[in-house]
C-alpha cells in the first residue's frame, strides 16, 4: 500500500538544528516518458492520466501544489519537466527551498544565484535539487521563497510570548483546524519523527508547521497564479496548504499533487487520499538508509 512517508525533518527544523542555458535544452529535458506502471492517478475518479492530460486540467487553475519526496530525484526531475510543459512563463514558482521574502536573481550560475538568495545546498541536497533549478531556470519563470523566517521558529521553540508575527496572525485566526485535523497533524508529526519527537516539542512545531503553511500560502496569494514546490505533507488538503487558501481566499482554485513512491494502489489507499489529494504521481521507489536509525532529538528547552 502507498503511504506519503513524513519521514524527514521539515525545513523549519532542519534549520534549528544544524550560466544561463539557452532555449535547446527545452527540447532535451522534454524527451522522457512517464512509466506507464507508474502513473497518475486522478483521486476522485481513479482514472488513470496522461501528463497531457493533467496538463489539461491545470491550465486554468490559479494556484498548483506540487509535492514530493525531499529525496526521490525523480520527483524534481518530473516536476521541472512539467512546469515547462505548462508553458506559462510569468506564473510565479514558489518554493519550500528559500526563507518567505527571497527571489531569485539569475546573474552567473544558477548555484551562485541560488546562494546569493539563501539557498542552503547541504540543507537541501544540490545533488538532488540541482537538475530542478536548472529546469526552472529555463522556464523563466520567476521563483521565490515561502518558507517560515528562522527567527520566528527560533522564538516559538525558546517560548517567547506572542511569537506569531503580524504579518501571519490574520490567517492562522481566520485557517483553525478542527479537533480530528489537529489531531491528524500532530500524529502525522510523531510519525513523520519517528517515533522519538520528545512530547515536549509537539506543540512548538505544531505551530511552527501550521506557521510555515501560512507563510507558503501567503507567499502565493501575492500573486495572481503560482506553482508551490514543497514537501507532500505541506500541500495535503485537510491541514496544509489548501486549507489555508480555503480559508482566507474561497474563491481562487487550487489543485495539488503528491509525487510519491509506487508500493501498490489499492482501494482503500484511494479513499484516504480523498481528503487530501487531487493527483498522485506515482514513481518507482528509491533505495534508501533507515532515517530514523540515526535520528536524535536534543534536550527540550524547558
Amino acid at each position: 500500500m502507498i503511504a506519503i512517508k513524513r519521514i524527514y525533518i521539515f525545513s523549519a527544523l532542519i534549520f534549528l538544528f544544524s550560466s544561463t542555458l539557452g532555449s535547446p535544452a527545452i527540447g532535451q529535458v522534454l524527451t522522457k516518458k512517464v512509466d506507464p506502471l507508474r502513473p497518475i492517478i486522478e483521486i476522485k475518479t481513479q482514472k488513470t492520466l496522461t501528463v497531457e492530460e493533467l496538463i489539461e486540467k491545470l491550465k486554468r487553475v490559479n494556484y498548483i501544489l506540487l509535492g514530493e519526496f525531499h529525496d526521490n530525484a525523480s520527483h524534481h526531475q518530473l516536476r521541472g519537466d512539467l512546469i515547462l510543459r505548462l508553458n506559462q512563463s510569468k506564473q510565479t514558482v514558489v518554493v519550500e527551498y528559500l526563507l518567505a521574502g527571497k527571489e531569485v536573481q539569475f546573474l552567473g550560475s544558477t548555484l551562485e544565484s541560488l546562494h546569493a538568495a539563501g539557498f542552503n545546498s547541504k540543507a537541501w541536497s544540490w545533488s538532488i535539487y540541482g537538475p530542478l533549478f536548472e529546469q526552472l531556470r529555463i522556464s523563466q519563470r520567476p521563483i521565490v521563497g515561502s518558507n517560515l523566517d528562522r527567527s520566528i521558529s527560533k522564538a516559538i521553540f525558546s517560548g517567547e510570548p506572542n511569537p506569531i508575527p503580524s504579518s501571519l496572525k490574520e490567517d492562522y485566526q481566520k485557517s483553525p483546524l478542527s479537533a480530528p485535523v489537529m489531531s491528524a497533524l500532530e500524529q502525522g508529526l510523531i510519525e513523520g519523527h519517528c517515533g522519538k519527537l520528545p512530547p515536549a516539542y509537539l506543540k512548538p512545531m505544531t505551530l511552527v508547521q501550521r506557521l510555515t503553511d501560512i507563510s507558503m500560502a501567503r507567499v502565493l496569494l501575492e500573486r495572481s497564479s503560482g506553482i508551490l514546490l514543497a514537501g507532500n505533507g505541506h500541500i495535503r488538503k485537510d491541514y496544509g496548504v489548501p486549507q489555508v487558501l480555503k480559508a482566507v481566499a474561497p474563491h481562487q482554485s487550487v489543485v495539488n499533487v503528491a509525487f510519491t513512491e509506487d508500493d501498490g494502489l489499492d482501494s482503500k489507499t484511494v479513499a484516504n487520499y480523498r481528503d487530501r489529494y487531487d493527483y498522485v504521481w506515482l514513481t518507482k521507489p528509491i533505495e534508501r538508509k533507515d532515517p530514523c536509525a540515526d535520528l536524535q532529538f536534543g534536550k527540550p528547552s524547558s
